[in-house]
């Protein structure tokens, strides 16, 4: 009879089908029947176990050592095949199961959800910067706790501490507002209903455009600026442009006053030196007649 190892290596060397048949043939029932009792009598779970266990060894074919016979490795090959998809099985299980709490919860928070979304962003503006940061981060940008943690510098429970401390701030901030609500059903519902889903096609959309407008981003941003900003703009260069015009009479009004003030105190000058010179200009005249001016005098005194 025909070893394992020829077999195999018949199939590693030439890919005979045939040889690799007469193997699954030989061991199909070790392997077939380990996984069905690794498996408490699973027996879809335990053809998928067997199946996977042969496919190893078709892929392993060529760097299997040599031996007489396979029944060892595939023996061992299958009970670790089998644990892993106990393991699977389980987590399957229990997403299932969350799963299914998860859709009890939105029964019962979708009422919640209705009657606080039109307050909602009104009570998220009542809490402080930090409380709002941490709701924000968690049930709107969606981020787990081990992130919000590492941005924050704290650990992964104080985050949850932290988002759950904020999460009751908003709770009581609904209720004010007459959204009654419990903890766990606002969480359920922040969580489900807080984004809105982004139509197909819109994420390439915003990309493109963003990524075409980038050459143009300094200038776009200043025209888009100036569009949405107009009234604004205009209504700051008409104050300064007002500003400017008050300013320049009030100080030509004061350059004004400060000539008139100069004048006074030239014309004060020159009246004061008028005065000091009128002694000295009669004395200047006496010493200066003569006769010689009698006619004028004479003619003054007719």
């Amino acid at each position: 009879m025909t070893t394992d190892h020829e077999l195999l290596q018949r199939y590693a060397r030439d890919r005979a089908e045939d040889a690799f048949a007469t193997l699954v043939e030989r061991h199909l029932p070790l392997v077939y029947g380990t996984a069905l009792r690794r498996l408490a009598g699973d027996a879809h779970l335990a053809q998928d176990v067997a199946q996977g266990v042969f496919v190893d060894l078709a892929r392993k074919a060529a760097s299997l050592g040599p031996r007489e016979t396979l029944a060892g490795w595939l023996y061992f090959a299958t009970h670790r095949a089998a644990a892993q998809a106990v393991r699977t099985e389980q987590r399957r299980r229990t997403r299932e199961q969350k799963a299914h709490a998860m859709q009890l919860h939105l029964a019962e928070g979708s009422a919640d959800w209705e009657q606080a979304r039109p307050v909602l962003d009104a009570a998220l503006q009542e809490l402080n910067e930090s409380d709002r940061d941490a709701v924000l981060r968690r049930f709107f940008a969606r981020q787990p706790f081990s992130a919000i943690g590492a941005e924050l510098r704290v650990s992964e429970d104080a985050a949850r501490m932290r988002v759950d401390r904020a999460l009751e701030k908003l709770r009581r901030a609904l209720e004010h507002r007459g959204v009654t609500s419990t903890h766990a059903a606002l969480a359920t519902a922040l969580a489900t209903s807080a984004t809105a889903a982004v139509p197909a096609g819109m994420a390439e959309a915003v990309t493109s455009a963003a990524v075409a407008g980038g050459s143009t981003a300094v200038a776009g941003a200043a025209a888009g600026f100036f569009a949405m900003n107009t009234p604004v703009i205009v209504g700051s260069v008409v104050l300064l442009a007002t500003g400017a015009r008050v300013y320049r009479h009030q100080q030509l009004a004061q350059a004004e006053e400060r000539v008139a003030a100069l004048t006074r105190e030239r014309d004060a000058l020159h009246a004061a030196g008028r005065q000091a010179k009128a002694p000295a200009a009669a004395a200047e005249r006496a010493l200066s007649f003569k006769p010689a001016a009698r006619p004028e005098s004479t003619k003054t005194d007719r």
